[in-house]
């Protein structure tokens, strides 16, 4: 019988002992690979998102509350600025483009934004049906918010006051002339229209009179030089009654803030995965207890002190292996499947079929923590004195 086979009978001698062994590992495994997995496509999610917008001013208050609303549409507003103020910061020489965004209505659970044809252009929309908005309340749909509401060209909707289900509808109706393909980017979930269409259907609302009530909520700023990310901030947090956040700040100050959680659960992952090391290493010295007399007739059959060790290393590594693989396929269909069902990952476009290259040094890690586990076990046998094991037993 070769190594590979007799390990493998070993295996199938006591099955329950390598099942618990094995799950265990693959449970540390797929939490460190879900993990893995969902900070990973985070982080580029919010570095797509957030792809060419150098500064969101808004109204003053929490700098990653308006960052969250404006760029990541996941937060409530800061409050709205007044036209003029924008305008006439639209106007500065050292601003390269500037996207107004207009939010406060919603629909089944989208934000409506009213914006202008840059903001589709911003993240690389493109029509898949129909055309972009034009006339006021036209609105074009974001791939996923065509497929959530169940509406095609020249359907018509009413929006709800607010930017959660529950609130007020406008008598205004709202008609579909286009629909985007599919960006892999926050337009997907969103209804946009015109900043006109968002002015009328708060017309006599009890918006603030100052310039007939026209107000913007945002405004998505690009700078003709570096110069202007110095200056641009402090000039309108300090002379304006705006305030200024640099998304790509914010977004790391987020990102260090989920960290800390992360953290915790890769701890969790580790802490198990150090459990299943420990698990081999007891199951492999009980074995070795139970079969003295086996490897003794080994011995005397021909097997050297190496075939037995590197058997028992085998048999360390194949449990591993095992483990390891598992948890691969748990890790990754977890996230697959929240990606596919649950609408928070699906929004983030969460997928399962990605593969990092931090999992290959997961598995060398791992794989390394088996073959340590197995080695106390593996030299105790190859230091063994066969005629002392005969002779006892």
């Amino acid at each position: 019988m070769t190594v590979f086979g007799l390990t493998l009978a070993y295996l199938r001698h006591r099955p329950m002992v390598a099942l618990l062994n094995g799950l265990l590992l693959a449970l540390g495994i797929a939490t460190v690979v879900s993990l893995l997995l969902f900070a990973a496509q985070m982080q580029e999610r919010l570095s797509r998102d957030a792809k060419g917008i150098e500064l969101v001013v808004g109204a003053k208050g929490s700098p990653l509350q308006l960052v969250l609303s404006a760029v990541y549409h996941a937060d409530i507003p800061t409050g709205n600025i007044r036209l003029g103020d924008a305008e006439a910061l639209l106007a500065h020489p050292q601003v390269k483009r500037a996207i107004p965004l207009a939010l406060g209505d919603s629909v089944e659970g989208l934000r409506i934004v009213g914006t202008d044809h840059r903001y589709a252009d911003l993240y690389g929309g493109t029509i898949s049906e129909g055309r972009l908005w034009q006339a006021p309340f036209e609105v074009t749909l974001g791939a996923t918010a065509a497929n959530r509401m169940k509406l095609s060209l020249d359907d018509h909707f009413e929006s709800v006051h607010g930017l959660v289900p529950g609130g007020p509808d406008h008598e205004e109706e709202y008609r579909v002339v286009g629909v985007l393909a599919p960006t892999g980017s926050v337009i997907d979930r969103l209804v946009l229209t015109s900043v006109e269409s968002v002015w009328e259907a708060h017309a006599g609302h009890g918006l603030p009179e100052g310039e007939s009530g026209k107000e913007l909520t945002a405004v998505l700023l690009a700078f003709k030089s570096p110069v202007a990310a110095l200056t641009l901030p402090r000039m309108i947090n300090q002379t304006t009654p705006m305030m200024a956040a640099s998304p790509a700040f914010e977004s790391a100050r987020l990102f260090s803030l989920l960290g800390v959680g992360l953290d915790v659960l890769y701890g969790f992952g580790g802490l198990l995965i150090a459990s299943a090391g420990l698990g081999v290493l007891v199951s492999l010295s009980n074995a070795l207890e139970n079969r003295q007399a086996d490897l003794a007739i080994l011995r005397c059959l021909g097997a050297s002190p190496r075939w037995v060790l590197g058997q028992l290393l085998l048999e360390g590594a194949l449990l591993t292996a095992a483990g390891l693989l598992l948890g691969l396929a748990m890790g990754h269909g977890a996230i697959e499947l929240f990606g596919r069902f649950l609408p928070q990952a699906q929004d983030l476009g969460l997928s399962g079929a990605r593969f990092l290259w931090s999992e290959l040094w997961l598995a060398i890690a791992a794989l390394g923590l088996g073959a340590l586990a197995a080695l106390p076990a593996a030299w105790r046998a190859y230091r063994k004195d066969i005629a002392r094991t005969l002779a006892t037993s």
